[in-house]
């Protein structure tokens, strides 16, 4: 049966939702722990960052020098070292709090 636009309107307000919108998410979160996991366990060098430090940390006068040196080393302690492993952990977190959340949205009922 195909519904005509002028059909959309004769819908019950509340239609049962199909097997297959209710496991959507499921295969969904499945699909970004899996891809998580994966990222975090093979560190492609794709993700690898590179040092910061690549001019040489001779003496300079400027204080401005000295002073920006020491900020790209303060900042350097919180950039990642291999960018995957942020992408595959949030994709982890992620993918968890959806299967969590439809878990518990089938538990609950309507």
């Amino acid at each position: 049966m195909k519904l005509k636009p002028r059909d959309i309107f004769d819908l019950p307000a509340k239609m049962p939702p199909s097997r297959r919108e209710r496991l959507a998410p499921v295969v969904y979160a499945g699909g970004m722990l899996a891809i998580g996991a994966a990222l975090l366990i093979a560190k492609p060098r794709l993700g690898q960052v590179p040092q910061s430090r690549l001019s040489a940390d001779l003496p300079t006068r400027p204080r401005w020098r000295r002073a920006m040196r020491k900020g790209r080393d303060g900042a350097d302690t919180f950039a990642p070292s291999n960018v995957t492993d942020s992408i595959g952990r949030s994709l982890l977190i992620g993918g968890a709090a959806l299967l969590i959340t439809r878990v518990l949205d089938e538990v609950s009922g309507d």
